[in-house]
């Protein structure tokens, strides 16, 4: 795994705003300017030292009257706030983005096999993309002009 690579990869993802999106198949954190990271794996949100909300608690009713809707509820969370910081964990390829000290949205690769996310960014004025692979390696690839 490039550390160079990651370390750009982290400086990238920070400083940007964050919407979350339910698609199909996975979840879209748009970060504006064509970057985003597409996550199919377990995701949730903490925050004030506490689960916020988790990718599984998507639809679920849990005594309310209309069940949760996760696009709201991390608006809700999330908000205007920025990425002050984004690590991959060197060892999982899991991901934590942070939003000040007390919210994090934390991505988790479950799988030796399957990809977890993969990402679109920009480093130097060139698209970027990773892509976190099974057992916890990273692929990145420089889109060509």
């Amino acid at each position: 795994m490039s550390l160079g690579l990651l370390d750009d990869l982290e400086a990238a993802l920070t400083g940007r705003a964050c919407s979350v999106e339910r698609r199909e198949h996975d979840w879209l954190l748009g970060l504006g300017d064509g970057m985003f990271v597409a996550v199919s794996v377990p995701w949730r949100i903490v925050s004030e030292g506490r689960i916020a909300f988790a990718r599984d608690d998507h639809g679920q009713s849990f005594g309310r009257s209309v069940p949760v809707d996760g696009a709201v509820e991390a608006k809700r969370l999330l908000g205007a706030k920025l990425i002050t910081k984004a690590v991959v964990d060197r060892q999982t390829g899991d991901l934590a983005l942070h939003f000040g000290p007390e919210t994090r949205l934390d991505v988790f690769n479950n799988s030796i096999g399957y990809e977890g996310w993969n990402t679109r960014y920009v480093i130097g004025g060139r698209r970027w993309f990773a892509i976190a692979l099974g057992g916890g390696e990273m692929a990145f690839m420089r889109e060509e002009a």
